[in-house]
Formats: structure tokens, C-alpha cells, sequence
């Protein structure tokens, strides 16, 4: 059968007829909005602070310059080099709260994981093997499945790299080499992943740079040479519109010293290498395996800027935790066809079992045909009303008539939501020290009213006062000296925490006005009266 064969039989019916991208999408974006998944996105109080700086920016119509939220840097420089998403959380929070804030989480990683599994398709890998491609990026990507401008850069990475495999391959329009300049404008403005952009895109130039130089066929080293400076030329460009953020050059310069210190590298968690005791780093651990395999029976047949993307996305994934959602999808893409291709192979060796020769050759005829169907099906209706449906039922409050059907809130079971509502019943203005991942939800539930003293914005804080805080934390000698130079009168720490422990031993300087099975609150004996227990 022909690939013709599998296209709609009416365009009404091309129309409305779902693709397998539309049911992953589908099936992706009621998971995170409203099902199994769904305590994900909030998991990470991170995006507390995300939304408030959104709703300044839209209150103020400017974008800040030095730091609002915190006592022991306000006023100095920072750059939220990340305004532009925090912007459109902002706005989304304004009208829909967080149940708005998870639909929009939600409609960005559906879309990216969508379009990964189509690509796999398109590519002719059979149904089977896409799946279980897909399923592995999509558990390795689980360990940052949270609602943060990350995720902007899983969906611009993936495009691009499917941009630039198709440019590669002659298959893409002429306007292709504008892309990357055009949305670098605004992926520089949505979050700080564009570097890994930049890295693909150079790995792909210089790729047919070295192509133009050894290919045998003067043609080919011809159109490899043009597309080499076409593709240094994209480069150029895209590097160029990095410059269109409201921190010029200096947001470059403080993002590699940023990536550059050590310090705070080897001890901010995310930026540590995969612990692969975890299912997320298992899970990518599964798909090195797979570019194994698939590399050890086609080595003579791999492209070079293939063989690239490998190596630059297995050792951005291994420095880092961080990376391994962009890695995993990156390496799938690559070893998916080829793998499949070797399986592909066995049809045509006369070597092979007759029953295996023919199962093979029936994968690979409905894997074509799925390719096929793929590109044929382009209107995405479902999607489209599941998207708008979400919304408002967003806009009503998470309601349908009178049943609530999405009810996105941070899980108290991990926050200390009791300990905050408590605080912010004193009505104090006096700061509040936290641990760096309680920050961020500090700032989203008593700002303007309180400020926190640190929370996870670590490039802001800097080595310095990162080590102070753990010193703090830790219970390292000097330990106290800390409190008093940030001049700090309430903790709310974890329950059962080293710190909290060594407090109560000291009982005429600190006393515990709340407590609950997550957080507990200590006050100075020396500035607050005691507050009753609620």
C-alpha cells in the first residue's frame, strides 16, 4: 500500500479526523491540566516569584532593574532576564489565578512533546518504537515538569533542531535561515536556554563546514559550502539579536559568570549531575543505551551533525539535571530513525527468519503510512477546542456549572501554606527567613507585605551569600554570626530541620509562636512579642 493511500478520504474529514500528535496532545494537556499529573506544575515554589514580578511589570509598565523581593539585596542590580514569560504569567494569574498559570504550563509541554512525537513519525519510526522513544524523553523530562520559562526553551530548542535537520536535508523553505534570528528576539527575553539554541545551531554550521570540505562530489561540497554561510550567517545573526534584551551586553556578562562559579555549580541541586537513582535520570540513562545500540550498527551512515547533537546533548545531560528534558528529546530524534532503519534492514536480509522478515516489513509499511497521515493531518480541531474549552473553564474559576473540574493550588502537603497564613495574619513588615526553595512561594503569598531575606534567584544572591546561607542552615560554625548580620527576627524553617532543631536549645533567644508537621516559626525574644499559637 502507498502512502497516498492513508490520506482522508474527504477534506471534512481530514478536518475533524485527529492525528497521533493531536491524541498525544490531547492526552498530555488533560494530564497536567486536570489528571495524574496535575501536582506537577506547582510543585516547584519557584514560580512564585515568576508571577509577582510578572503583575509588577504589568502594574508598573517597566522592567526591574534591581531586586524588589528580598531584604539583604533590595535595591541592588538584577537582571529577571526571564520578564517576558514572567510577563504573560502575570497576566494569565490576573485573570484565571493559578488554575490560568497551569493551563498555559500545560498547552506549552503538550505542544513540545506533540510535536516530538510527530517528528518521530514523520521520520518513519514505527508506531512502537516512537511510543516508547517518547514515553522515555517524556519520564526523563519529569524530574522538571513544573510551570517555569524552562519550558519555553524545550518547545524553541525542538524547534529549531527540527528547523535545522530539514535545512540540512534541503527540505526546508528558503525563509528558514530568518527563523532563527526572528525568534531568538524573543527566546532571549523568555529564558536563559537560549545559549543551548546558539550551541545547535553552530554545531549544524560547522558540521557543513567540515562537510564542504570532504565531501568527494564537487556538487555536494558546492551546496554544503553555501549552506555552511548561510548557516554561519543565521549564526551572526541570532547571536546579534541576543544583544535585544532590556540589560544589552551586560546580561551576557552576568550569565557566564553566572555558569562560571563553582561555588554555587557543584551546590545548587539542578546544576548538579544526574543522581540515576532517580526514574527521571533512569530514563535517560535508557535512551544513551538506545543512541548505543543504534550508533554500533550504522557508524558508516551517521551524519556528521548528527554525531555532533549526540555528543553535545549526552554531555549537556550528564553535567547537569537540568538538561536532560532537551538532551533526552535532542538524542531520541537522532537515534529513533536510525534505529529503526537497522530493524527496518532485517526485511531484506534473506538470513533472517521468514516470519520476523515479514513482521518488519508490515512495521515499516504502517510506519509510512502513519508518516503519511501525519503530514496530511494539519487542522488539530481537537486540540484546538480542548485548548479553548480549558480556558474558560479557567475563566470561570475551574467550574463547570457548579463541580470544580480544575483546582490548581500548591500542595501544603510540601509548603508550609499553614505557617504562611499564619504570618501573614501578624500583619509585620518584618522580613522572613526561609530556605531558598520556601522563597519563591514566600514572595508569591506575603509580598508586598514581607519580604524574604534569600530565596532560589542564585545568580542574584552570588557564592557569597549562597555560602552564608548554608552556613546558616547547616548549623556550620558560625552559624549565628549570620543571623545577626542579616539582622534576622523570624525563620520560618522545616520541621525537623538542623536549624530549627538548634533553636529550640536555645529557647531565651528564640521561642516558637507556630508549628505544624511541615514548617515551624521561630521569633527573636528580643524584638517580637510572643504571638498566641492559632
Amino acid at each position: 500500500m502507498s502512502p497516498d493511500t492513508a490520506r482522508p478520504s474527504s477534506s471534512l474529514l481530514g478536518f475533524f479526523l485527529p492525528s497521533a500528535r493531536d491524541l498525544v496532545f490531547l492526552l498530555l494537556f488533560w494530564a497536567l491540566l486536570a489528571g495524574p499529573l496535575s501536582n506537577r506544575p506547582l510543585a516547584d515554589a519557584d514560580i512564585g516569584w515568576h508571577i509577582r514580578n510578572g503583575e509588577r511589570i504589568l502594574v508598573t509598565h517597566s522592567i526591574p532593574r534591581t531586586d524588589p523581593f528580598s531584604s539583604t539585596m533590595h535595591g541592588q542590580p538584577w537582571f529577571a532576564w526571564e520578564w517576558l514569560y514572567d510577563t504573560a504569567l502575570g497576566a494569565v494569574n490576573a485573570a484565571t489565578g493559578l488554575n490560568g498559570v497551569v493551563w498555559m504550563t500545560a498547552l506549552i509541554i503538550a505542544a513540545t512533546f506533540a510535536i516530538l512525537f510527530s517528528e518521530l513519525l514523520r521520520r518513519r519510526v514505527a508506531l512502537p518504537l516512537a511510543t516508547l522513544l517518547a514515553l522515555l524523553a517524556l519520564g526523563a523530562s519529569s524530574i522538571h515538569l513544573f510551570a517555569r520559562p524552562h519550558i519555553a526553551s524545550w518547545l524553541f530548542t525542538l524547534t529549531w533542531f527540527i528547523a535545522l535537520d530539514r535545512w540540512e536535508q534541503r527540505r526546508a523553505p528558503g525563509w528558514v535561515r530568518w527563523l532563527f534570528p526572528a525568534s531568538m528576539l524573543l527566546w532571549v527575553n523568555l529564558h536563559g536556554g537560549w545559549l543551548l539554541g546558539i550551541a545547535v545551531l553552530g554545531v549544524y554550521a560547522t558540521a557543513a563546514l567540515l562537510d564542504g570540505w570532504s565531501l568527494r562530489d564537487p556538487i555536494d561540497r558546492i551546496r554544503s559550502a553555501h549552506r555552511a554561510r548561510a548557516m554561519f550567517s543565521a549564526l551572526g545573526l541570532s547571536l546579534a539579536a541576543t544583544v535585544a534584551n532590556p540589560y544589552g551586553l551586560r546580561l551576557h556578562a552576568h550569565i557566564c559568570r553566572y555558569l562560571t562559579d563553582r561555588y554555587l555549580m557543584s551546590r545548587i541541586e539542578e546544576f548538579r549531575s544526574p543522581n540515576f537513582h532517580g526514574w527521571g535520570e533512569r530514563c535517560f540513562a535508557a535512551i544513551l543505551i538506545v543512541v548505543l545500540i543504534a550508533f554500533a550498527g550504522r557508524r558508516a551512515s551517521i551524519r556528521r551533525s548528527h554525531l555532533f547533537v549526540v555528543v553535545l546533548a549526552a554531555f549537556a545531560g550528564l553535567y547537569a539535571s537540568r538538561n536532560l528534558p532537551v538532551a533526552s528529546m535532542l538524542l531520541v530524534l537522532v537515534a529513533g530513525p536510525i534505529l529503526w532503519d537497522s530493524v527496518a534492514s532485517l526485511a531484506e536480509q534473506t538470513s533472517a527468519w521468514s516470519l520476523l522478515r515479514t513482521l518488519v516489513a508490515r512495521a515499516s509499511e504502517v510506519a509510512a503510512r502513519a508518516g503519511a497521515q501525519e503530514s496530511e493531518l494539519r487542522a488539530h480541531f481537537w486540540p484546538a477546542v480542548a485548548v479553548i474549552a480549558a480556558l474558560v473553564v479557567c475563566l470561570n474559576g475551574g467550574r463547570v456549572n457548579s463541580r470544580q473540574v480544575i483546582d490548581a493550588h500548591f500542595d501544603s502537603r510540601h509548603l508550609p501554606a499553614a505557617a504562611v497564613d499564619f504570618l501573614a495574619r501578624q500583619n509585620i513588615g518584618s522580613p522572613v527567613l526561609s530556605t531558598d526553595s520556601w522563597g519563591g512561594y514566600l514572595i508569591y503569598r506575603l509580598y508586598p507585605l514581607r519580604q524574604v531575606v534569600i530565596d532560589d534567584r542564585h545568580d542574584l544572591y552570588g557564592s557569597q551569600r549562597f555560602q552564608d546561607y548554608l552556613v546558616l542552615m547547616q548549623v556550620e560554625p558560625a552559624w549565628n554570626d549570620v543571623l545577626k548580620k542579616w539582622n534576622i527576627q523570624t525563620l520560618l524553617l522545616p520541621a525537623g530541620s538542623s536549624l530549627a532543631s538548634m533553636l529550640r536549645l536555645i529557647p531565651d533567644q528564640w521561642q516558637p509562636v507556630y508549628e505544624d508537621h511541615t514548617a515551624v516559626v521561630f521569633e527573636s525574644r528580643k524584638s517580637s512579642p510572643e504571638a498566641p499559637q492559632p
